[in-house]
């Protein structure tokens, strides 16, 4: 257990940031695919692609995701014992499945979140009529 941290689990910090970016990556490659599927002649989207534009239109979805995948990545050899051992992270193979799993996690938390986003009123970005 001298490994073991309360708030990272058997998680170096270094180990964390990484699978936060590694999650992050995740959440852009659903939000790329998700705006592929906006409303091109609608007045409330940009004609061409613009990243600020789908940053400020999603940033409840982006931030609801990186909260849960926070929480996800934390717990995870408790969540998905028979993926991520704690054992996992001593050899390459192992780290290599904790960060092709995070990627995952993002990419998952993301999809379900947009089809969550169709339904609940309090993720979507205010629009005009018209």
């Amino acid at each position: 257990m001298e490994n073991y941290s309360y708030l990272l689990g058997f998680m170096t910090p270094k180990m964390f940031l990484v699978m936060c970016l590694f999650s992050a990556l995740g959440i852009a490659v659903s939000l790329l695919f998700d705006s592929q599927k906006r409303d091109q002649v609608s007045k409330n989207t940009p004609n061409k692609f613009n990243t600020w534009f789908l940053i400020r239109d999603n940033w409840k979805t982006i931030l609801v995701t990186f909260l849960v995948v926070l929480i996800t990545i934390r717990f995870a050899t408790s969540l998905f014992p028979n993926q991520f051992g704690a054992t996992d992270v001593g050899s390459p193979e192992g780290m290599e499945k904790w960060f092709f799993g995070s990627v995952l996690i993002g990419l998952g938390y993301n999809q379900l979140i947009q089809v969550w986003k169709q339904r609940a009123k309090f993720l979507q970005a205010p629009r005009k009529e018209g």
